[in-house]
């Protein structure tokens, strides 16, 4: 693999773009992303307030917003912070207020999702990933990472967090197995690339006999276990960092500050500098050299009527 690599998640999608078939965006088709994107946040944000329901922004939306005033330029996605308590209220109300125009995928929800974050999706457009080849509905979509509960508990937080992170590579696993076949024609040629696909793959075929739609259910619960909601410390187990490394107290990431978003107002974490360098490190202002920026490998975009 060469020289080491910091972050494994990156590098397994740049590794994954260098394939010939893989589409990569051009900056028209960057811009008409942004502006659906940016139609779905709005419609998110007036249920949200209506409904008086928490959110923040999330991850690299976060840095966005400190560092550009909105979209990372060559990113293409929007992500959302959601409270445990707060998810469960906006997933009660959402076929009622926004299920005309999206889904709303979850692990609970079936349908191969596979994820242990939640996902809503445009209906009537395709945004094809890496991670989607196996499922036929792919709309272009926002993703909602779920703050959960830490054991206040030292000792129960670290038994609950090493359960969480064997499930949570369980569920990449078996998800890497059932998308195998449509992931060999990419792989094919990159041997770097195949060998950590393969491993994974390996894994997941031991609980074949598992669905995969009961392990992302076993993940949801397992994550959510802890059911004190004024708990010290939160985190994101299905977050880049996962269960340990985005702990953060619950004040840090639950309260939020008001900022703007490509000229939205939205709010962003409290903690939002320490939350930072949890994720990119002490250096997350500076701007990234073209070749260390993260891509998002395509097969297919549609961007409906």
């Amino acid at each position: 693999m060469g020289k080491k690599i910091c972050d494994s998640r990156t590098w397994f999608k740049n590794e994954f773009s260098k394939n010939s078939d893989i589409h990569m965006l051009t900056d028209e088709e960057l811009k008409k992303l942004h502006d659906i994107e940016l139609e779905m946040l709005c419609d998110f944000l007036k249920v949200v307030k209506e409904q008086n329901i928490s959110y923040t922004m999330s991850g690299g939306s976060v840095l966005g917003t400190i560092r550009h005033g909105g979209f990372i330029p060559w990113d293409d996605d929007i992500d959302i912070n959601m409270p445990r308590k707060s998810y469960n209220r906006f997933r009660d109300i959402f076929s009622e207020n926004l299920g005309d125009k999206y889904e709303l995928w979850t692990p609970e929800s079936g349908k191969d999702h596979g994820l242990s974050l939640v996902q809503i999706k445009k209906k009537g457009t395709i945004y094809q990933s890496f991670n989607e080849l196996s499922k036929q509905d792919n709309g272009i979509c926002m993703d909602i990472f779920i703050l959960e509960n830490m054991p206040d508990n030292a000792v129960i937080r670290r038994i609950h967090g090493c359960i969480c992170l064997a499930v949570g590579y369980l569920l990449t696993c078996r998800k890497t197995y059932h998308d195998l076949p449509y992931l060999e024609k990419y792989i094919s040629d990159n041997q770097a690339l195949k060998k950590a696909i393969m491993k994974k793959a390996q894994i997941g075929k031991l609980f074949a006999w598992i669905s995969l739609d009961k392990v992302s259910m076993l993940t949801s619960k397992v994550y959510s276990m802890c059911k004190n909601h004024n708990s010290d410390l939160v985190t994101i187990p299905s977050g880049r960092k996962h269960y340990f490394g985005e702990m953060l107290p619950r004040k840090e990431l639950c309260e939020s500050v008001e900022m703007d978003f490509e000229g939205i107002k939205v709010n962003i974490p409290k903690g939002y500098k320490k939350y930072m360098e949890k994720l990119y490190g002490k250096t997350y202002m500076t701007v990234p050299a073209a070749e260390d920026r993260e891509r998002h490998p395509l097969m297919r975009i549609d961007f409906g009527g």
